[in-house]
């Protein structure tokens, strides 16, 4: 039998190991208006719960109130709109955590999917998001009529 034939420490190093530089960032692509004022908006809120643990206050989310005495008609525009109440979703009350959990889930997904300059349906940002948390036998979400609220929610 031949020997195999000996690679030269340069060799091994443009194959991949962990002495070969990092691949190089992609450069950034302009967004969308809407893209990047949602994503701003996505990041503005990651900041405001990464803002509440460096305080050591409970985070906590403000949401708009989905509630008929919170939207108006706009006759200039013929739209409803919503008013400016919200309502709280906080992390350490037991009623709250798990939809505050999928919120930021849904946000994650909202963020991952403008980085990759891509859409999607409501639906099919429920399959997407919908898993088991890893280390128990918690789904993510039940059902798509769990789901779909809290995607209304960060609108």
């Amino acid at each position: 039998m031949a020997a195999k034939p000996k690679r030269s420490a340069s060799a091994k190093t443009s194959a991949g190991s962990a002495l070969a530089p990092p691949a190089a960032k992609k450069p950034a692509v302009k967004l969308p208006p809407v893209d990047a004022k949602t994503l701003g908006q996505i990041v503005d809120l990651a900041n405001r719960v990464a803002d509440s643990a460096v305080k050591r206050r409970d985070p906590q989310l403000e949401i708009p109130a989905r509630t008929l005495s919170n939207v108006r008609f706009n006759k200039a525009r013929k739209i409803i709109e919503m008013g400016g109440q919200t309502n709280s979703r906080q992390l350490f009350n037991l009623s709250q955590a798990k939809s505050y959990m999928q919120t930021l889930l849904v946000a994650t997904g909202c963020k991952a999917l403008i980085d990759q300059q891509k859409s999607t349906s409501i639906r099919g940002l429920y399959y997407l998001l919908k898993h088991t948390i890893e280390g128990t036998r918690e789904e993510t979400f039940a059902t798509q009529e769990e789901c779909d609220p809290i995607i209304e929610d960060l609108e």
